[in-house]
């Protein structure tokens, strides 16, 4: 609600009241506690200017309705899309920060300047804050005749920046991404020179904003360069700083000796990398704060103009299109590598049995009449083994199907211990029936293979009580081959062997029986 200004007339008299009223730019200046029998509160005095710059109910005013006025932050300095809104209440941060100045502000469609100054009144000290509109284009309108010096430069300043830019533009669009990092390396030393800046560089956050890494970096000759000190610098490490980019969008650091308490960890990194002045502008992908590119003064301190921040902003905006087309392209590469390596894996879970992890039957199938291709081709003799664990349904029906499991793994265990030479495969046929394709080996010499993997299941001394055979685990195989005259086809092998396998068991179980070439 308003003040009655009565209250406040002595403060005002002394403060120059017609003086303030007839100002032509915006002036609140705080004013000392009034008892007015009901608070103790602070009251601030708004010239008429600053009435109708901020849109002001009346004079005096607490600070509750200077903080409320809705500032936010000029879209056109800022990459995201989204309205930013000031991390700090602009009025009385600008009061309690005398001699620092705001100038990324838009309030109802006007852009405003705020700076912050102190007035000393018979010995007293008056906080205040000078409000005016601010003329944000890149070149300067040329109001009188000594401003056409400037308005020349401005605009020839503005020419070149354009070509600048178009030059960025087209040779990042056009580039291909192997030389991509280079280009984006020659646009910020681009970018230094134009400026005059010391140092420019692009900083990456991780996708949580819980980490920064310092990943192009041009520096001025006789600039240090901090590029290898900063990687993955963790976002508690410099908090005011990270706050401030995510809530405004834009770092403004005129002199770096103005840092208020709160930045004490940024003002002890700047002092350690000798800098004066900082400009950073966030750069977004679909409206997520993914970066940052920003330049830095070493040689001497800088006042900031929006220029500067719009050109930074405007290089960040071509860059990050680079960096984006990198990345994109980068994750589609990662997809398509994950995606060969997941067909690869069911491709692998396809052709596995699941429980001893051997070829499956499809895969067998699949392998042995490639190899039956290749021994004709070759001329090479190909042999193959079946093989059954003796009284199976017996094990499991006394120890259980687990342990049954468990014997299964055990023979697989086994006979991959044996047939591991390159072409030689060992599946699960089917139940408690196991199948080895043998290429390129006599069959003599494959005959003594199998006995030695009947041998070893033997001496394993798996118990098995329902067995005659010492009441161990045996097993009964069928081996036969072909040689590379004959035009076998895989299904009469498969019978081949299979006859030799009940031959075997037909004699008593943990046998090898052969069944020779077919003439």
């Amino acid at each position: 609600m308003p003040y009655d200004e009565s209250m406040y007339e002595h403060q005002l008299a002394s403060l120059g009241f017609g003086f303030l009223e007839q100002a032509h730019i915006g002036i609140i200046v705080q004013l000392s506690a009034v008892d007015d029998g009901q608070t103790n509160d602070i009251r601030y005095y708004a010239n008429k200017a600053a009435q109708a710059l901020l849109d002001l109910p009346s004079a005096i005013l607490d600070r509750v309705q200077l903080a409320s006025i809705p500032f936010t932050i000029d879209p056109g300095l800022v990459a995201s899309t989204d309205v930013k809104h000031p991390l700090h209440a602009p009025i009385p941060y600008a009061l309690s920060h005398p001699n620092q100045e705001q100038r990324n502000l838009v309030l109802h469609a006007r852009a405003i300047c705020l700076e912050g100054q102190t007035i000393q009144v018979n010995n007293q000290t008056y906080s205040s804050v000078l409000i005016f509109e601010r003329d944000h284009r890149l070149f300067v309108q040329q109001r009188h005749v000594t401003d056409l010096l400037t308005s020349e430069i401005s605009l020839k300043d503005m020419i070149a920046f354009d070509k600048l830019i178009s030059s960025l533009s087209t040779t990042l669009i056009n580039v291909d991404m192997q030389d991509a990092k280079h280009e984006i390396q020659g646009a910020l030393a681009a970018l230094g020179e134009f400026t005059q800046a010391d140092r420019t560089y692009i900083f990456q956050f991780s996708s949580d904003f819980s980490e920064m890494s310092n990943t192009y970096e041009w520096v001025r000759e006789g600039v240090t360069s901090h590029r290898d000190e900063l990687q993955n610098v963790p976002r508690e490490a410099l908090p005011w700083f990270s706050q401030v980019l995510e809530t405004e969008g834009l770092f403004v650091i005129h002199d770096v000796r103005t840092i208020p308490p709160e930045g004490q960890a940024e003002r002890s990194e700047f002092d350690k990398e000798n800098i004066c002045s900082v400009l950073c502008v966030g750069i977004y992908n679909h409206q997520k704060l993914v970066g940052m590119v920003g330049c830095d003064m070493v040689a001497r301190r800088r006042r900031w103009t929006e220029a500067d921040i719009r050109r930074l902003k405007l290089v960040g905006e071509v860059i990050t299109n680079a960096l984006q087309r990198e990345h994109y392209i980068h994750s589609l590469e990662e997809a398509q590598l994950e995606l060969t390596k997941a067909n690869e894996a069911l491709k692998r879970l396809a052709q596995i049995d699941g429980l001893t992890g051997l070829a499956n039957r499809r895969h067998f199938n699949d392998t042995l009449q490639k190899e039956l291709s290749r021994a004709v081709r070759h001329k090479t003799p190909l042999c193959l083994a079946l093989l059954d664990i003796d009284y199976f349904k017996a094990y499991n029906d006394s120890y259980g199907h687990l342990a049954g499991d468990a014997a299964l793994k055990r023979v697989a265990n086994i006979l991959s211990d044996q047939f591991r030479r390159s072409g030689e495969m060992v599946a699960r046929f089917g139940g408690e029936e196991f199948v080895v394709i043998i290429p390129g080996m006599p069959l003599a010499e494959a005959r003594q293979q199998v006995q030695h993997a009947l041998d070893t299941l033997y001496e394993t001394a798996v118990v098995h009580a329902e067995s005659p055979f010492n009441q161990r685990l045996t097993l009964s195989a069928g081996l036969t081959g072909c040689t590379e005259a004959q035009q076998l086809t895989a299904d009469a092998l498969i019978t081949q062997a299979d006859q030799a396998l009940y031959e075997a068991k037909a004699k008593g179980r943990n046998l090898l029986s052969v069944k020779k070439y077919i003439e």
